[in-house]
């Protein structure tokens, strides 16, 4: 039989018609947690699900696994961390768009093929991310004001230069690729950098 942990603590047996993590981790979400915590970890037979960016290496099956164990963050906590890591993550791009905008105008497009995806994966994660924060916190964007505006016009004006950088890069104008990058792309990273800190004040502000 499967034991199931929540932080350190053993819970009810599972029911035993369950058999996959997927379901086991619904019926934690929908059962044992509170509103405001989320699932941070876990653990099967003490292998972390993740590990860093290795494929993941655990049957979703649960038969013949003896323990499962999940460890859980506030959505407060892990807001916070994530926001962490996106500001960190715009200072590694602010830092590498220039090169980036000029390999693609001597490169061949396979040779610049590895950056571009780190770009579009890492511009993914951090529209994601605003999108979860303002639905999560219930943060009007409107109201959180930067320096060029408000959060709402950044995220606006982001989204339309990401679909014009996905057009260029669709059609091959790796020289247009290139100007959107440097002289747009990296303009905003700044606001994005604003955007984070200002909803991280407001998601401390709140108790």
């Amino acid at each position: 039989m499967t034991r199931l942990y929540i932080d350190k603590q053993e819970v009810a047996p599972l029911p035993s018609g369950l058999s996959s993590l997927d379901e086991v981790l619904r019926l934690v979400e929908s059962s044992h947690l509170p509103s405001n915590v989320v699932i941070h970890q876990v653990q099967v037979d003490g292998i972390p699900l993740i590990q860093n960016e290795e494929p993941n290496r655990i049957s979703k099956h649960i038969r013949g696994q003896e323990k499962i164990e999940i460890f859980t963050s506030t959505l407060r906590e892990v807001a916070i961390e994530s926001i962490r890591e996106a500001i960190a993550y715009l200072e590694r791009a602010e830092a590498a768009t220039h090169s980036l905008a000029s390999s693609l105008r001597t490169q061949v497009e396979s040779e610049a093929a590895a950056d571009l995806k780190q770009f579009y994966d890492g511009f993914y994660c951090i529209n994601l991310l605003l999108d979860r924060l303002e639905q999560s916190f219930r943060i009007p964007y409107e109201d959180v004001r930067i320096r060029s505006g408000s959060a709402r016009e950044y995220c606006t004006q982001m989204a339309s230069l990401l679909k014009e950088v996905i057009e260029a890069h669709e059609h091959k104008d790796f020289g247009l690729l290139a100007d959107l990058l440097e002289y747009e792309v990296a303009a905003l990273i700044p606001a994005c950098k604003e955007v984070f800190a200002a909803v991280r004040s407001r998601i401390l502000a709140e108790q």
